[in-house]
């Protein structure tokens, strides 16, 4: 078997993030058995039966006591560890398939120490490797859930707000804008004259109210009494607050919409990408398929989780070196051309196939000629006239 090599993705530079190598992800270098050969040492051991010491393996004697204990394979995995089959051929001890796995009792069983939540139909589920497989996924999933909602919990509406504006694809600065605002208008303090007068000021303006127009309502709850003017004060503070959070609450809703409608348009777009791949008559079937996974199977993921196909790759690649970026504006520049060119291509590389194919006669077509006459070897020179 060949040596494969899985490398890492990530959309991070050496500078800015850490570059994991190969050799750091379990199962990323399939290491052939010779490469992985190792020199042990060679310890020596007296014969008492032999005056002259005896090279030992090492791992022989690990060996032997690795056989004898199971204590790390309490649901035999790896197969039976019976002293009675030591002198057995390795060729002949019984490894473990799925097809001899009980998922079923391994199921009861994460579910009766509480590594995975109960579940409805857990009785009457058809176990599988594909079922269980799923059933572990699902679980996972759960977890992750269950995680993240009791660490946003404790960072109360405000903050789940901002993660849900953000992962909508709105931006921090319009979420604090709004945010700051309500901080500000909460922090009025309005014991005092002062404080009452700016809250009632506020909240007039967001109605556009000219200032003009406000100053005469100010003075009339004024000359109205003190108490009249406090209870107008805190009742424009709270409808300034509930204003502010209305606002925001219609920005995450607009936030949403915005989003769906770019999900919705992605998907038309990447459904019709697919049927003019599919409907290109240059292409082969085979063409098409490897042309649809080159774009849309997601076989790469970064440091986030996120995932990628091998064309997303492709061109953070070419964003990342000049070189290649100055190819793909060339590219870009004359992508009508590309079609033209590419028929150009074939009408040629067809004339000369026919040419080729025509005859195996390379003097077919071609017109004779009287041969010219050779002067004889020894013959006077031609005479030149003055």
């Amino acid at each position: 078997m060949s040596t494969v090599k899985i490398e890492p993705f990530s959309f991070e530079t050496e500078e800015n993030g850490v570059q994991l190598k190969p050799e750091q992800l379990p199962g990323a270098i399939e290491i052939s058995s010779e490469d992985n050969k190792e020199e042990k040492p060679v310890v020596t051991k007296q014969d008492p039966k032999r005056s002259e010491s005896v090279a030992i393996d090492t791992d022989e004697e690990e060996s032997e006591e690795e056989e004898n204990d199971n204590s790390n394979d309490p649901f035999n995995l790896f197969g039976k560890n019976d002293k009675s089959s030591e002198g057995e051929d390795e060729e002949e001890k019984e490894n473990l398939s799925s097809e001899k796995v009980d998922y079923k009792a391994f199921a009861d069983y994460f579910v009766e120490t509480g590594i995975w939540k109960d579940f409805e139909g857990r009785e009457d589920i058809e176990y599988s490797e594909e079922t269980f497989q799923a059933l572990w996924k699902a679980q996972a999933d759960n977890t992750v859930r269950e995680y993240l909602t009791e660490e946003r919990s404790q960072f109360g509406d405000a903050a789940n707000q901002l993660i849900d504006y953000l992962k909508t694809g709105g931006t921090v600065d319009d979420f604090v804008a709004n945010y700051t605002q309500q901080l500000e208008v909460s922090s009025l303090d309005i014991s005092d004259e002062s404080g009452q007068e700016k809250a009632i000021k506020e909240y007039y303006r967001s109605l556009d109210w000219s200032d003009t127009k406000i100053k005469k309502h100010i003075e009339r709850l004024k000359d109205s009494g003190e108490s009249d003017f406090k209870e107008e004060a805190e009742d424009c503070k709270n409808k300034l607050v509930e204003a502010i959070e209305a606002e925001r609450e219609e920005m995450l809703s607009e936030q949403e919409a915005i989003n769906q409608d770019r999900k919705l348009r992605a998907e038309a777009f990447n459904k019709a990408v697919r049927n003019e791949i599919y409907k290109d008559a240059d292409l082969a079937d085979r063409e098409k398929k490897e042309l649809d996974k080159f774009i849309y199977e997601y076989k790469f993921q970064d440091n986030q989780g996120n995932k990628y196909s091998e064309f997303m790759v492709r061109m953070n690649e070419i964003n990342q070196d000049p070189r290649k970026y100055q190819k793909f504006l060339k590219f870009v520049k004359n992508i009508d051309a590309f079609e033209s060119k590419k028929v150009a291509e074939k009408q040629t590389a067809k004339s000369t196939f026919n040419f080729l194919k025509k005859g195996s006669n390379p003097l077919e077509g071609a017109t004779s000629k009287e041969p010219v006459k050779q002067r004889a070897t020894g013959s006077p020179p031609a005479f030149k006239f003055k």
